[in-house]
């Protein structure tokens, strides 16, 4: 792992980028910039966000940290997201419109038909940028939101109260698996937002949450339009406790990417054999990052 910058070269660095951007905006922010932002802390922090988000053609978000809860706020025009690690600033910089819009296109909700009164579940939720995905398409929607890492939560629960694409809400704070269980390791890596319940790399700490399984967490008289499966590596396991309710849904788009583990493999042939045997086919494959939408052929059992 390579050594962080010193504060002298980081300040010498960010001073130039800054040049940079009084001479020609860029478009976004690069991945070296927001490294070098999160190696920051406290008010240097935030300036130096601010400062990059003003450097980039098109958008002047701003950024703030709440003081009672911790969480770092990113104000958009009249709309506050929030997000609980340092490193997470990188997606907001060029605004919330264009965070929206990027998620929108990785989980490939172009070719998802919403209807009318959408109802989505969101595995994985970290801190509710599905909404911002939804807000970009101009889709509202009814959200059951899964999320365990405590400070991911607390965002979660005031990004979805916020987003004036959610028209109703309920977050979990636990982790959908295939067992229920009152308490379970969970792996935080929670700056790059890739915990696990699978043993992981790198993480930072680890902490015991619940565990839940969807069949007995989600009613058996409703139907969803959605259901946005990411969960670093433990699809499989998730729609083995699914098995029943999985045909409720409409469409599945479920991140299958390359994070299982300490081997960081695809879940890919589990999740798609799983869904091909509960009577889904696949409607799209993503571009941008490895995930599938699946959508159900025929009525609901």
């Amino acid at each position: 792992m390579p050594m962080p910058d010193s504060p002298a070269v980081l300040r010498a660095r960010l001073a130039l980028w800054q040049l940079a951007d009084r001479i020609k905006p860029a478009r976004r922010a690069s991945k070296r910039r927001a490294a070098a932002l999160a190696q920051l802390e406290g008010e240097a922090y935030l300036r130096a966000a601010n400062a990059a988000a003003r450097g980039i053609r098109g958008t002047h978000p701003t950024f703030a940290r709440d003081g009672d809860s911790g969480l770092f706020e990113c104000h958009d025009g009249a709309q506050v997201h929030c997000f609980a690690h340092r490193p997470r600033v990188s997606y907001y910089l060029s605004g919330l419109a264009r965070r929206g819009q990027q998620l929108a296109g990785e989980y490939l909700l172009e070719h998802v038909d919403f209807g009318t009164d959408p109802r989505i579940v969101d595995i994985g939720a970290n801190v509710g940028d599905l909404a911002l995905a939804l807000q970009a398409r101009g889709v509202t929607a009814s959200l059951t939101s899964f999320e365990p890492s405590p400070m991911e939560f607390a965002a979660l629960e005031r990004n979805l109260a916020a987003n004036p694409a959610v028209t109703g809400h309920d977050a979990r704070n636990a982790a959908a698996w295939k067992d229920a269980t009152e308490a379970m390791t969970f792996y935080l890596k929670s700056g790059s937002a890739d915990s696990s319940l699978l043993p992981i790399e790198g993480y930072d700490t680890k902490i015991d949450v619940p565990t839940v399984r969807l069949d007995d967490a989600l009613p058996r008289d409703a139907d969803y339009t959605l259901l946005k499966l990411e969960a670093e590596g433990a699809e499989p396991e998730i729609l083995e406790g699914a098995s029943q309710v999985i045909r409720q849904f409409r469409f599945v788009a479920a991140d299958v990417g390359f994070e299982r583990g300490m081997k960081h493999e695809s879940t890919l042939p589990e999740v798609t054999e799983f869904m091909l045997d509960h009577g889904f086919g696949i409607r799209a494959v993503g571009r941008q990052r490895l995930v599938l939408l699946f959508e159900r052929k025929e009525g609901r059992a």
